[in-house]
């Protein structure tokens, strides 16, 4: 007979949802099935022995869960009651009680109250020397024409998903014991405002946070592609309206007054200008008229105010930052040679998100270790996502996974969050949980 301490060979494992063999999940209430399950196996002699399975005897621990339809329908109803009840950036009040009820039911994971966000912890049980990691999801609806709030982005999804990897955590953690770090997730407000995430990074220094993933839902890519690009995953980006002053006048002599509108008309053509050479010479930017209002309908008076709106963009942080700082110099220039006053606004800025190579080539191994196929991108996306923020306190890296080739866009009436690809996305998270 073989020694029984003989040390095992390491091995890797598959996080496949029908492969799990947890304790049985229980939708409705209370847990029940709580004892961990049985994993035998026969030994050099036929006899069954029992394999006690830690973090630390595998490379990524096995699990198995023998009834994870019931996990499944439980995270995908969860999917849909977030659906089911939109909230706009910052007012995330009924998203956030049902998430933090979820995890309180079916994890057990620590849930912390921040006001209007909150996060959930688990904490390692023994000290391994390797700072935490952390997971966040963003919670709010895209509000449309309308001013209504509609799930037409996936944040629905990206909460489920992030309350997914909790529950499956937990329950690994039951058979195999706890992580060897402690593990936080982000349950983040306001990100299509750009200002969720303004507000919980500073947990990051708070907790010494060591990296931090995020993802999103991607349409137009094959569905449940892992999609990963070194660099700058998303763009930087603003709104600016730049809004001038001048004098009134009667129609009849528009040289008694200060009209604003050619001035503007100049200043638009100088950005477009400025954005051309900076694409020569700096690398991708991008500006967008959005509007132009000037004067009134009282066709018997001369303009003499008027605002000019857009958004601009940019791949990499320290050109965007060049890039917004020269289009208001031009601005303040323009108003000053016309004699007019200027007010100039930001709205809704976003930084670029910029990965850390270290933390791509791990998204590239979690996918591989769960035969998930990688798709590099060509170039970053040219919308905009917070998450931005926390990559400028730690390490990390944000991903996407894909919705389907013809899937509707985001932010379009059409668009409904696939749950086909949540397994995808929690197999990520907890892959890179347990790495």
């Amino acid at each position: 007979m073989k020694d029984k301490k003989e040390k095992k060979e390491k091995t890797k494992f598959n996080l496949a949802f029908d492969n799990l063999a947890i304790p049985e999940v229980h939708i409705g209430g209370n847990a029940h099935g709580q004892g961990n399950v049985e994993h035998k196996h026969p030994d050099a002699d036929g006899e069954m022995e029992e394999e006690v399975v830690t973090f630390a005897d595998v490379a990524i621990p096995e699990i198995h869960i023998t009834r994870y339809k019931e996990l499944s329908d439980m995270i995908h109803s969860l999917r849909k009651k977030l659906h089911e009840n939109p909230e706009p950036s910052m007012q995330e009040e009924k998203t956030r009680h049902i998430l933090q009820e979820f995890i309180k039911r079916h994890t057990t994971f620590e849930v912390v109250d921040k006001g209007v966000w909150f996060y959930a912890v688990k904490k390692a049980e023994k000290e391994s020397g390797k700072a935490p990691i952390a997971f966040r999801a963003d919670m709010d609806a895209v509000c449309g024409k309308d001013g209504k709030p509609g799930h037409y982005c996936g944040h629905d999804g990206h909460s489920s998903i992030l309350c997914g990897a909790a529950a499956w955590l937990s329950r690994a953690m039951e058979k195999c014991g706890n992580t060897h770090r402690d593990v936080y997730f982000i349950f983040q407000p306001g990100e299509e405002i750009g200002a969720g995430a303004r507000l919980c990074r500073d947990l990051i220094i708070e907790k010494n946070i060591g990296e931090i993933y995020g993802l999103h839902n991607i349409p137009g890519y094959p569905r449940n592609h892992v999609l990963t690009i070194d660099g700058t995953f998303a763009c930087a980006s603003t709104g600016l309206e730049i809004h001038m002053i001048g004098t009134a006048s009667h129609a009849a002599y528009p040289e008694a007054g200060k009209n604003p509108g050619p001035a503007l008309a100049r200043l638009l053509l100088e950005i477009e200008k400025l954005t051309e050479e900076y694409n020569l010479s700096r690398g991708f930017v991008r500006m967008t008229l959005i509007g132009m209002d000037i004067g009134s309908a009282n066709y018997g008076v001369a303009a003499s105010e008027g605002t000019l709106r857009m958004t601009v963009r940019a791949e990499r942080e320290k050109v965007f930052a060049g890039y917004v700082d020269e289009i208001k110099q031009i601005a303040q220039n323009t108003a000053d040679d016309g004699g007019f006053t200027i007010d100039i606004q930001e709205i809704e800025r976003f930084p670029a998100t910029e990965n850390h190579a270290v933390n791509v080539d791990k998204l590239r191994k979690c996918a591989a270790d769960q035969n998930i196929v990688a798709t590099e991108l060509a170039e970053p996306m040219r919308w905009s996502e917070d998450f931005g923020y926390y990559l400028q306190e730690t390490k990390g890296a944000f991903f996407g996974v894909g919705d389907g080739e013809d899937h509707a866009q985001l932010h379009t009436a059409g668009f409904e969050f696939p749950d086909e690809i949540i397994e995808t996305a929690v197999k990520m998270f907890v892959g890179l949980a347990l790495m």
